[in-house]
């Protein structure tokens, strides 16, 4: 084993198996991978792993750091938790579980990770924490609410703050306290056609109370929604990304990655481009970019950015002597120290930058890759975060010479508990009926034959007009194509099945007022049975019950 951190004498490591993730169809479904019940088992086996590693990171044993860096962690989470809610005092050496996302207005789909969180934790006696991830940028100052009827449903964009330009949740401050204010109210009166009493209602009021005491709209979303888990009776912490960026051990672990940028950048990149290729994928952007390479200048997996210009910047490093040079290429450069091991002086520096207005904050990858490999004995995914930390294992395996831990995937389908959706019988007959009228409007199209009632047309012109098509596709028809020919019997088809229209435009007018109708009901139960509608608009009791549930599910 190298002392940078990697296992000279592993080839090849086996990483995660790849999983067909899919979202629940089903109302009320429950997407939970490992199952439920293999869970505590994937906890035991993530601790013995860890176990066996004999890596360094910054100049220790792993097992040493992780379990510094991880009793300073839970410390920063107690005491952020403890700002706005009673929780009590975790057991020492209890396994951590870790779930993240970014403060949104969320689907239920995306809150289930919490119960789950919760659940688990209780189930193993583990301390359990959710990252919220500050870091990601708020791209839309409102929310989308349906509105209307039953029969002709809508979506409006509700805002609950004045546009600005995309920045992060870290630095994302309220800029229309008024606009602020009545965002429930305005909210709850677009949805009450559809839905009565929604738990927006009572959790918005919070969340304006909490934006006076932080002054920013996630911390603010996040620590109301935080609230109500523990009147629900969750017992978790939470940590803002940020303040995990800001403490010790991850700024030691950061200067470690600086200082084998050179061979993380080459196992990140090749790893993306296998998974790619795994995956049939063509985007150079997906799930994320590869790390560029400028000179002697690499790309580094973090975000740079100033409390005074609060736009993120993509980071490059190169080392000058015993210091690292980092910059956004723009406006902000800082040069660290990077000579020793431990690397308490290249985190001194970046705390003092900090102290400045200058942040550093990891990107998604590497946030948890920290999250896993250093802190946590399990990490809940949604299906985004599980799709890409195949990635991250890929990544690990490579760089760290190492099995990463296993990781879970939780989500679940809720939909907006409207009557009309999925509830009548003449509406399912109208979007089978949609299947039956495209298939008989492309028979109309291209066997217009089987269907034109010579007989029954009213003069004789249109008799012998319909007939003469007729007679002419089936000539044609019944002759067999060769290389000469082919091209000419295609147009004649073609031809006799245009002349044979017009005599179809009663036959097929029905059959396209049948499509239409079955789009109709189609439209609406896809507007309406959406899953992706935020948990906030649901009413309490409906969402309640269910979320519990998955928190105390025992299959």
């Amino acid at each position: 084993m190298t002392r940078d951190g990697r296992d000279s004498s592993a080839a090849d490591v086996t990483t995660s198996r790849h999983r067909k993730l899919r979202a629940p169809r089903e109302d009320r479904g429950v997407l939970i991978d490992p199952a439920w019940g293999a869970l505590p088992d994937a906890v035991a086996r993530n601790v013995a792993l860890r176990g066996d590693w004999a890596f360094e990171v910054a100049g220790e044993p792993i097992t040493a750091f992780a379990a510094a860096a991880r009793a300073e962690f839970v410390a920063e989470a107690l005491a952020y938790t403890r700002g706005y809610r009673d929780v009590t005092e975790p057991a020492g050496h209890a396994p951590l579980l870790l779930a993240g996302h970014q403060p949104e207005l969320f689907h239920p789909g995306v809150w289930a990770k919490n119960f789950a969180l919760s659940g688990l934790a209780a189930a193993t006696g583990a301390t359990a924490v959710n990252l919220v991830i500050d870091g990601d940028t708020l791209k839309a100052a409102s929310l989308r609410v349906p509105t209307g009827s039953p029969a002709e449903p809508r979506v409006e964009s509700v805002p609950f703050d004045a546009a600005r330009e995309e920045i992060p949740y870290e630095e994302r401050r309220v800029a229309d306290a008024g606009l602020f204010a009545s965002f429930g109210e305005r909210a709850k009166e677009t949805l009450r056609p559809l839905v009565t009493e929604p738990l927006l209602e009572s959790f918005w009021p919070e969340v304006v109370r909490q934006s006076r005491a932080t002054g920013t709209i996630g911390a603010a979303i996040a620590r109301a929604r935080h609230k109500l888990e523990g009147a629900w009776g969750l017992h978790t912490l939470e940590l803002p990304q940020s303040r995990m960026c800001d403490t010790v051990h991850f700024r030691r672990f950061a200067g470690h990655l600086l200082r084998n940028l050179p061979r993380f950048t080459a196992a990140h990149n090749e790893e993306l481009h296998a998974y790619r290729r795994r995956e049939n994928i063509r985007s150079a952007n997906h799930p994320v970019p590869e790390l560029a390479q400028e000179g002697d200048w690499l790309e580094a997996p973090f975000w740079l950015w100033t409390a005074d210009e609060p736009r993120r910047r993509h980071v490059f490093a190169r080392r000058v002597g015993g210091e690292v040079e980092l910059t956004d290429r723009r406006t902000t450069t800082l040069r660290l120290p990077l000579a020793d091991d431990r690397h308490d002086d290249f985190a001194a520096a970046l705390s003092d930058a900090a102290r400045r207005g200058i942040r550093l904050r990891s990107r998604a990858l590497l946030t948890t890759m920290y999250a896993r490999v250093v802190l946590g004995d399990l990490f809940l995914h949604g299906i985004g975060g599980g799709k890409y930390d195949e990635l991250t294992d890929a990544i690990v395996g490579r760089f760290l010479g190492v099995v990463p831990p296993e990781f879970a995937v939780v989500t679940a389908t809720r939909r907006l508990p409207i009557a009309a959706i999925g509830a009548n019988p003449q509406g399912d007959a109208a979007r089978h009926d949609e299947h039956v009228a495209r298939h008989r409007l492309w028979e109309l199209r291209h066997h217009p034959e089987r269907f034109v009632e010579v007989a029954a047309l009213r003069d004789e012109a249109s008799r012998a007009a319909a007939a003469a098509a007729v007679a002419e596709k089936e000539r044609w028809m019944a002759t067999e194509p060769t290389q000469e020919t082919a091209r000419i019997r295609c147009h004649a088809i073609r031809s006799a099945n245009e002349a044979l229209q017009p005599f179809l435009a009663v036959e097929r007018a029905r059959w396209s007022n049948i499509q239409s109708a079955g789009r109709d009901h189609a439209r609406v139960d896809e507007l309406l049975g959406s899953r992706e509608f935020s948990a906030f608009l649901f009413p309490e009791n409906d969402l309640r019950g269910f979320l519990l549930a998955i928190a105390g599910r025992e299959g």
